[in-house]
């Protein structure tokens, strides 16, 4: 079991722009979302388990090592189903997506931390 300061905590690992719209999103769902670039990502994953509580990414090879205990919300254009059924908790989102759908996903994965 996580603690519960890993509750709502999204890491988005993302070109940039994407990570700032996702981020904006989740924000306001009550998600604490942290951006980054792959090699910050992995060394936040490796040095900190259960600071997370979701990945969301659209090169999710990079985190295999993390399929069995992170959940993840694969975004692509047109995502690979054998990535993503390597995570044992994982939603596709095709690009581009709604930011509903976006919210309903992580809603799904890892629920915000509210007040």
């Amino acid at each position: 079991m996580q603690p519960t300061t890993a509750s709502g905590s999204a890491l988005i690992v993302e070109d940039p722009m994407i990570r700032r719209f996702v981020g904006g999103i989740l924000k306001r769902e009550g998600y604490v979302v942290v951006e980054a670039e792959l090699e910050e990502a992995m060394r936040t994953l490796r040095d900190a388990p259960g600071a997370v509580s979701l990945l969301i990414t659209n090169a999710p090879a990079s985190f295999f090592q993390f399929a069995e205990t992170l959940p993840l919300i694969y975004v692509a254009a047109s995502p690979d189903p054998v990535l993503a059924k390597r995570f044992r908790r994982c939603r596709t989102l095709r690009k581009p997506f709604r930011p509903g759908d976006l919210v309903a996903c992580a809603a799904e994965l890892a629920p915000p931390v509210h007040g």
